[in-house]
């Protein structure tokens, strides 16, 4: 289904489901939105799609919890950018608790 109108701005996505490979991360990444606001990700390293969408297909509730807190401090031009960030912090975040443990 082609959503593109002459007039984009006749409607607005209430939610939207995106699968997105970023090469130079060498991720898939599932966003999920309501009304442009991130309510779910997850993200799984490595190029295969099909075990992205057997395993990861479902929100990691703490993942965006932690970008939902750190969205406004990230850098980066594009969203996709900050995501990534947020990604990465969390990684090592996660890292350096279960280190001290």
């Amino acid at each position: 289904m082609n959503l593109k109108t002459n007039k984009m701005e006749d409607y607005k996505v209430a939610r939207s489901r995106e699968i997105v490979w970023c090469h130079e991360d060498d991720r898939y990444i599932l966003i999920i939105k309501e009304d442009d606001d991130i309510v779910g990700l997850n993200y799984m390293q490595g190029d295969e799609l099909g075990v992205f969408m057997d395993e990861f297909s479902e929100v990691d509730a703490d993942l965006t919890k932690f970008y939902q807190a750190t969205h406004p401090y990230l850098g980066g031009i594009s969203e996709l950018d900050r995501i990534n960030q947020a990604i990465w912090a969390h990684f090592e975040y996660k890292c350096l608790k279960h280190a001290d443990l």
